[in-house]
């Protein structure tokens, strides 16, 4: 694959390709515990995954992973996270909108691999704001991973979907052997063990997360494509 990420692109490479296929991605995260099995870093890294494997098929270039995130599993009085004020989350999506839209893009997808409700509703807004003022010039999409595999694959926390995503991309981040046995535990306490959604000891795996991104790309490139097309 050639390389498309903004931070390894050499000036003249990354011109050619806004040039080319003005997509900007830009996956955003959070740093929250994924329970016992799964990386700290895991809505970051997934969203990032996400976003070369589009970008292998539509073009475009893909931002470093935004660690910022709201609604995260520190309300719930856990550790390994950090947990940022809406507004913080509201003015970054303004300003990297803004931003991409003074390098050239034409087309920016922001890809949400933190699902905190009031999280995704700031950067949505900044989205609808800028698809308004700015309407025929840039369009941006912004959406959970999970609005392109649902209602067959829902989001969760740390649970199949998430779990399967990082088996397939990354299978060194996960060891299920870390939760309880099935055995010892038939099933999961979400508080104790992080995980909301589908068990992953018995529902995960990297095929399951190789088919969840086949069908993501299956829903999300022909809406990408489309909105780059509805510019030019």
């Amino acid at each position: 694959m050639a390389e498309c990420r903004m931070e390894w692109l050499k000036p003249d490479d990354y011109r050619r390709i806004k040039r080319e296929t003005p997509i900007a991605y830009l996956p955003w995260g959070a740093h929250e515990w994924h329970g016992k099995h799964a990386v700290l870093g895991l809505d970051s890294l997934k969203a990032d995954c996400i976003c070369l494997a589009l970008a292998q098929r539509t073009g475009g270039v893909v931002f470093p992973p935004v660690y910022c995130g709201h609604g995260t599993m520190q309300r719930h009085g856990q550790d390994c996270t950090l947990e940022f004020p809406v507004e913080l989350i509201e003015q970054m999506a303004r300003h990297y909108f803004l931003q991409l839209r003074v390098e050239g893009f034409r087309v920016v997808v922001a890809v949400l691999g933190h699902y905190g409700r009031d999280h995704v509703r700031a950067i949505q807004r900044m989205a609808e704001w800028v698809n308004s003022d700015f309407a025929g010039v840039l369009r941006v999409i912004a959406e959970p991973d999970y609005a392109w595999t649902s209602p067959e694959m829902p989001g969760d926390h740390a649970g199949a979907n998430e779990t399967s995503y990082m088996m397939h991309f990354a299978p060194d981040s996960v060891d299920l052997s870390r939760l309880p046995s099935v055995a010892d535990s038939p099933r999961l306490d979400a508080k104790a063990e992080g995980v909301g959604g589908p068990d992953p000891r018995t529902e995960a795996s990297a095929d399951r997360g190789r088919r969840q991104l086949e069908m993501l790309l299956e829903h999300a490139v022909p809406q990408i494509q489309g909105a780059l097309a509805g510019l030019r």
